[in-house]
């Protein structure tokens, strides 16, 4: 158990590193194309949720197959899932993209709270500091402490709700695990009634458009396939062995990989405070699992200086 802990705590970290790169696809098609945040979320929901159906009627029919009683969880977390995606995208399309993903990262503030009620997940010394830590790190990275931001009330607020938002769908794929619901049961019936509620409000002839040529299908395939469901296959599989509160806070490196994108690809400034708010964010998934640390001890420790490997056996029992 304790090696697919690990796997899933390198799951997670590569899945909100892929979402590190949504602002690529988001501000192609409104700035490129012309399109509404809205639109976006269409694009983004119609091919993942398309695609998914096609591999899961391939590989595993069964997996398609669900009880009545499960569709109203999936009519309430495709919302969710809705809302997140929107607020989330017209935020990235109103304020800065590092600003927009710090404030959607208040994620985990809100997880914390509703597994403690929900789940009886404990607050623990390790988990607040952890939590801090990565919070500090998110301001730093994304330069609001030197004025460096452009902020708008709208943007901003939605933002935040973005991250309420994103915090329910997380705690909806531990509720349909609890039960007995598959992780890509769960995620494709989640993306399907997240697609049907965002129709009503696209405009779907400007999307038709948007994906008409090769350049626009290709960024919907990269948006919809590896930019969604790759991340959210890893985060949906890793909450078996890890608690909400503990995959959320691991979520705050996504913050750190949208500086880095909003630098290389938007012009966005990159300075020392900025790298060093990225080491902090670093630090605090550190500290939130230090088995990691542990099990590498256990395999190599007799390649690591003993005042080191004593320095990690302190800090292990403090927390």
């Amino acid at each position: 158990m304790e090696s697919r802990q690990t796997a899933a705590i390198m799951g997670v970290v590569f899945g909100v590193a892929l979402f590190g790169f949504l602002g690529v696809c988001t501000r192609y098609y409104m700035d490129d194309c012309g399109l509404e945040s809205m639109d976006v979320v269409l694009i983004r929901l119609t091919v993942a949720s398309a695609v998914l159906a096609a591999i899961l009627a391939i590989l595993t029919r069964s997996s398609l197959k669900i009880s009545l009683r499960d569709v109203p969880l999936f009519v309430l977390f495709g919302g969710f899932k809705f809302f997140s995606d929107y607020t989330y995208f017209y935020a990235q399309d109103t304020i800065s993209l590092c600003l927009s993903t710090l404030l959607q990262m208040t994620a985990p503030f809100y997880v914390m709270f509703i597994s403690v009620v929900l789940f009886k997940d404990r607050i623990t010394l390790k988990k607040l500091v952890a939590l801090t830590v990565g919070a500090i790190g998110c301001v730093m990275v994304t330069g609001v402490l030197t004025g460096n931001i452009d902020a708008g009330t709208s943007g901003i607020l939605s933002a935040l709700i973005s991250g309420l938002f994103y915090g329910m769908f997380m705690i909806g794929s531990k509720i349909s695990l609890d039960r007995g619901i598959k992780p890509e049961t769960n995620l494709f019936y989640t993306l399907l009634f997240a697609t049907l509620i965002s129709l009503p409000f696209s405009n779907v002839g400007g999307v038709a458009d948007a994906v008409s040529d090769t350049e626009g299908m290709l960024m919907a395939v990269l948006l919809g396939v590896l930019l969604t469901l790759v991340p959210y296959f890893l985060l949906a599989w890793s909450v078996k062995y890890l608690a909400p509160t503990v995959s959320s806070m691991i979520s705050t490196l996504e913050v750190v990989v949208a500086a880095a994108v909003g630098y290389a690809f938007f012009d966005e400034n990159l300075g020392i405070l900025n790298i060093a708010g990225m080491l902090l964010v670093i630090a605090s998934i550190i500290l939130m699992d230090l088995k990691l640390r542990r099990d590498y001890i256990k395999r190599f420790g007799k390649y690591i200086p003993p005042g080191i490997r004593n320095a990690v056996g302190h800090v292990r029992e403090k927390f």
